[in-house]
C-alpha cells in the first residue's frame, strides 16, 4: 500500500489515548456510522486532510470518546504520529492488534518500528545500476518524488522535490532495492528508491541559484568540439526550460522561474524567435570574423557550465 492510503487514528477515551493505523475500509468499520449522510460528510472532512499538513478530523463516537483521524502525509508524519507528536497526553500507546494488517506490513516494509524510528539494521540494501538523465523522476526512501533538473555527473544531480519545489544538489546519488533482511525480495516487500551521500539544499528560487559554481565543482566537464555542438546544447537548454515551464507537476513559482531564466538566457520565450536568432548567429559570441576565437573552447565550456539545461 502507499503511505498516503494509510489513516492515522487516535481514540481518546476519557483521556486515555490509543494510536492506530488503518485502511479506509477498516476505519469506516471502526467509527461505525450507520447514517449514510453523516458518514459521507465525515469522509469528506477526512478527505480534506490529504491537502493539509497536520490537521485531523474529529468524530464523537460516544460520550467521552473522541476519534481523531487523517490521511498520512509521508513517512516523516508517520514517525511523528507513532512518537506521540500529535497526542495531547504523554500517556498514549500504539495498538498493533487494532491496526490494519496492511499498515503493520507497511511499517515493516519501510523499516519503521512502532515507536516511529527507522531501523536500518532490519533492512537489506542492494545497489541497482541506474543512470540519471534530465527530466527523469524517481522516488526516495523518505517517500518523496524528485525530478532530475540536471545531471552534473553520473552520480551528482540537481533535483527538485515534486511536493515542495525545493532544490537540492544530490551528491553520490544511487538507486537501491530495499527489503527486509532474512527475506527473499518480492513485489510486496521490496521498495525501490534513490538515496544520496550528501545533499546541498538550495531553497526553491531557481534564478538565484549559482549553478555555474556547482557545475564547476561537482560536474563532469563537457566536450564541445565546434559551434554545432554548442548550438545543439543551446537547443537542449531552451527546450528544457520550455518543458519545465509547462509541466503541471512543477510548482507554479518554479514554472515562472524557468520562463524568466529562458528570457534571461535567450532574450525570448518564443520558439520561432529563438530559432531565428540561433540561425542568425545571435548567440555565437565566441565566434568573430572568419574564424573562431582562441580559446573558443573556454567560452563554450563556460557557457555550458552555467546552463547545460539550467
Amino acid at each position: 500500500m502507499d503511505l498516503k492510503d494509510m489513516i492515522l487514528v487516535t481514540e481518546n477515551d476519557r483521556g486515555t489515548e490509543i494510536n492506530m493505523l488503518m485502511t479506509l475500509d477498516d476505519y469506516k468499520s471502526f467509527i461505525a456510522i450507520d447514517d449514510m449522510s453523516e458518514l459521507a460528510d465525515h469522509l469528506l472532512q477526512l478527505g480534506r486532510t490529504l491537502g493539509e499538513a497536520d490537521n485531523f478530523t474529529e468524530y464523537y463516537r460516544a460520550a467521552n470518546v473522541t476519534v481523531s483521524a487523517r490521511f498520512c502525509l509521508d513517512d516523516i508524519q508517520l514517525g511523528h504520529f507513532l512518537q506521540g507528536f500529535y497526542n495531547d497526553s504523554k500517556k498514549f500507546r500504539f495498538d498493533k492488534e487494532a491496526s490494519s494488517s496492511e499498515c503493520v506490513a507497511k511499517l515493516k516494509e519501510i523499516g519503521m518500528t512502532d515507536k516511529g524510528w527507522v531501523d536500518d539494521f532490519n533492512l537489506h540494501y542492494e545497489m541497482e545500476n541506474r543512470s540519471f538523465e534530465r527530466g527523469q523522476t524517481f522516488h526516495n526512501f523518505n517517500d518523496h518524488d524528485y525530478m532530475v533538473l540536471e545531471a552534473l555527473s553520473p552520480r551528482n544531480l540537481v533535483v527538485m522535490d515534486m511536493k515542495s519545489g525545493s532544490l537540492t544538489i544530490a551528491l553520490g546519488a544511487t538507486e537501491y532495492k530495499r527489503y527486509p533482511k532474512d527475506e527473499k525480495p518480492t513485489k510486496d516487500n521490496t521498495t525501490i528508491g534513490v538515496s544520496w551521500e550528501h545533499g546541498i539544499y538550495l531553497g526553491s528560487t531557481l534564478s538565484t541559484t549559482n549553478f555555474k559554481a556547482y557545475k564547476r565543482e561537482y560536474g563532469t566537464p563537457e566536450k564541445i568540439e565546434d559551434i554545432y555542438d554548442y548550438r545543439a546544447k543551446l537547443k537542449q537548454k531552451f527546450y528544457f526550460y520550455q518543458d519545465m515551464s509547462k509541466d503541471d507537476d512543477v510548482p507554479k513559482k518554479l514554472q515562472n522561474d524557468f520562463l524568466h531564466q529562458m528570457y534571461e538566457d535567450f532574450g525570448t520565450i518564443e520558439e520561432d524567435c529563438f530559432y531565428d536568432r540561433l540561425e542568425d548567429g545571435k548567440y555565437d559570441e565566441g565566434k568573430t570574423g572568419k574564424g573562431r576565437k582562441e580559446p573558443m573552447m573556454r567560452f563554450l565550456q563556460e557557457a555550458i557550465s552555467y546552463g547545460a539545461g539550467i
